[in-house]
Parts: structure tokens; C-alpha cells; sequence
């Protein structure tokens, strides 16, 4: 793909990168953005280090304990993921009389007005930037209108297209039955908010329903999923769970498409799943014991994907991880190769950002103006911008 390849990662000025995504300009002391191809390399560099390090603690008996370290795109982190989904959907069973899920997707154009590929981390952030925008009203605003007599929480995840760009989809947990046209509207603030986002990929009229941006289903978790005529959902967290991504497969082992999606995702500090402050509450509720083993410390955590973080640091995977207060104390990160294991001090406790100096004339949107479709009986053209 050596158009892709080629393109920077971002050209918007004033974003962050990670440093090591970025470039000093000869010309000036500002920097910019690296290749998509140079990043991926930097993200399958940093993530190997990942499989042969791990951190050292001291437990309050003075034992030296090892753990793993961990990062969100190790499979076993998938499981995580799932027990969280698998939380939340036991405790809104028992909650909500009449729970139903609406998932609904935002995407937006992949190609420029030059006719050529976007920036992917800034074809990401126009289309992640639509749910609570800097300013003015967004899906989220809309959802929460349109939604106003319904108890309802929300999961968002970020997930790859095959081009190897990111689109967005927005799971909606409602407790009552709704319809399609209940989140018209929220489609059309995607619309008005995202400048490349087009219609003809979010036609909630279109007579192909499998093209709708909008799909609603039941959920029964008392249902057989192995009968043929069940159309409600029957495990919340294999269905949402399809949407995260390939976790069961070792980063290595993936396709092309989405490593370089991942590296985008990597040098833009964007989180891949966000549940809402409700949907977490639920999830502690459902489990309130910690998910460290009695032989690991309990580490603070950092989880989410907020589009309103204004420092990406806080929302990343190399967020600061600490123990327990006055019950752990850790001593560094362990390496062992053929000569035995080696201690590393740990000097910083996060990621470094760099701004970047904007060359947007490199990457001019490709907008349309988002027009209503009428609900009509003709088959609606879909262009290949979003395949």
C-alpha cells in the first residue's frame, strides 16, 4: 500500500504524537508528523518490547513479585473487555424490564479533496470528534434528547475499516423497546458535526437494511443461541466483542490493515473502548471483588477512550501504573534474555507528546453537505469511499 504508506500520520497543527512519531523540521524548531510506514514500525517496536518485559514489585512480606506488562493490544487484554461486557450485561438484565441495544456507526470519507488518502489520525479525530464536539451540540447531546424518557447507558468503540482507516460505532443500551427512527437524529448530528462524514454511508432509508447505520435488536439472555429462529441478542459480551477487534490473535499474527489502523490509533493516544459513567458504575457493582490475583499487587488503572481529554497522557495505554499505597512497592521493569534477568529503573511515568506544525493544505477534507434522504423505494448508490 505505498500511498498509504507514504502519507503522514497527521497534518493538523497543534495535535499531539507521540515523540517518537514525530520529526524535527529542518527549517524551524517544530516537528512533524512521521509516515504512517515509519510509525507502524515505532508501534510493532514498542509493542515487542512489551513480550519480554515485566514489572518488578516488592509485596508487603519484602517478596519480590512478577507480573506481566500489559498494554491493550495484547489478546489477553480482550478478556477484560469481555468480563466488563459480561458485568454490564448481568447487571442490566437485572435492572432494566426491557433491554434492547441499538448499534449505531460513524465513518467518515478516507480520501482527501485532492482525490488522494487521508491522514489517519486526523481522518480519526473528524469522526471520533462529532460525539461531543468543542463546540456546539453533538450525537451525544442528541442521544441524550432523543432519549430523554428512557433509562439508557453507552459503549463506544473504536474499530477498524479494511482500508486500514478507523470508523466509530456507539452501542446504546435502552431499557424499552425502540425503533430506528429514535436515532435518526443522532446519525444527522454525525453528519452535521463531522465534515467528511456523507451520506451516502449513513442512509438510514436504504433498501439494503444490512447498509443501515442504525441496527436494533432484543436482548434475551435466556434464549438458546443455537435455535435457528432466535433473533434476539443472547450474550451481550460475544456480540459487542465482535466489534473490538481481532483480541484472540497474537498482534503478529494480523493482517496488514490492521496493524497500520493500530498504529494510528497508538500514535494519537485513542483508546479503542469507552463506556459511559453509568455503564461503569453498573460494571462495579457487578464486580466489586478486584480482578488482581492474591499473588499480584492491584494496579491502578487508566481505562477509556475520551474524545474531551485534552491531554491524550491521561487517557493512553503508558499512563502511570502504582500499586497499592503503603502495601507494594515496585523496583523496576525485568528483562530476561539468554544471560539471565535484568533490572531497569523506570525514569518516566508516562508517554512524551510532541505538537506537530499544521500543513493542512496537504490534506484538504473531502465534504459534503449532509442532506436528509427521503424514505423512498429506490436503491441509494453507495460509493467505495468507506470499503
Amino acid at each position: 500500500m505505498p500511498a498509504r504508506a507514504a502519507r503522514p500520520v497527521s497534518v493538523r497543527g497543534g495535535e499531539l504524537l507521540r515523540e517518537e512519531c514525530t520529526i524535527e523540521k529542518q527549517t524551524s524548531e517544530g516537528r512533524r508528523s512521521a509516515s504512517w510506514s515509519t510509525v507502524m514500525n515505532e508501534f510493532l517496536k514498542w509493542y515487542n518490547g512489551y513480550r519480554h518485559a515485566h514489572l518488578v514489585f516488592r509485596d508487603p512480606d519484602g517478596e519480590r513479585v512478577r507480573t506481566p506488562m500489559q498494554n491493550s493490544h495484547q489478546p489477553k487484554y480482550g478478556d477484560r473487555y469481555y468480563a466488563r461486557l459480561k458485568a454490564l450485561e448481568q447487571q442490566m438484565v437485572h435492572e432494566y424490564d426491557d433491554l434492547h441495544i441499538a448499534m449505531l456507526t460513524f465513518t467518515g470519507s478516507t480520501r482527501n479533496a485532492n482525490g488522494g488518502w487521508r491522514c489517519p489520525a486526523d481522518h480519526l479525530r473528524d469522526v471520533i470528534d462529532s460525539w461531543r464536539p468543542d463546540r456546539g451540540r453533538g450525537v451525544y447531546h442528541t442521544l441524550r434528547d432523543s432519549l430523554n424518557d428512557y433509562e439508557w447507558e453507552y459503549a463506544l468503540v473504536v474499530e477498524k475499516h479494511n482500508s486500514g482507516y478507523g470508523h466509530v460505532h456507539c452501542a446504546v443500551f435502552v431499557d424499552g423497546e425502540v425503533t430506528e427512527s429514535d436515532f435518526h437524529t443522532a446519525i444527522d448530528a454525525h453528519l452535521r458535526e463531522c465534515d467528511i462524514a456523507h451520506r451516502d454511508a449513513h442512509d438510514y432509508y436504504h433498501q439494503d437494511d444490512e447498509k443501515h447505520p442504525i441496527s436494533i435488536n432484543a436482548v434475551d439472555t435466556d434464549l438458546d443461541p443455537n435455535r435457528e429462529d432466535v433473533e434476539d441478542i443472547t450474550n451481550v459480551g460475544s456480540y459487542i466483542g465482535e466489534y473490538i477487534g481481532a483480541y484472540g490473535e497474537s498482534l503478529f499474527q494480523r493482517s496488514t490493515e490492521e496493524l497500520a489502523f493500530r498504529a494510528a490509533v497508538w500514535a494519537s493516544g485513542t483508546q479503542l473502548v469507552r463506556f459511559s459513567t453509568g455503564a461503569n458504575k453498573m460494571i462495579d457493582q457487578q464486580r466489586p471483588d478486584s480482578d488482581t490475583p492474591d499473588d499480584e499487587p492491584e494496579m491502578v488503572e487508566k481505562m477509556g477512550f475520551d474524545p474531551e481529554a485534552d491531554d491524550p497522557s491521561q487517557t493512553v495505554d503508558g499512563a502511570p501504573v502504582k500499586p497499592i499505597e503503603g502495601q507494594w512497592s515496585i523496583e523496576g521493569v525485568g528483562r530476561v534474555d539468554e544471560s539471565g534477568e535484568s533490572l531497569y529503573d523506570m525514569h518516566r511515568s508516562g508517554v512524551q507528546y510532541a505538537e506537530i506544525e499544521g500543513a493542512q493544505h496537504l490534506d484538504p477534507p473531502n465534504r459534503k453537505s449532509p442532506y436528509r434522504p427521503q424514505n423512498v423505494n429506490t436503491k441509494t448508490a453507495i460509493t467505495d469511499f468507506y470499503s
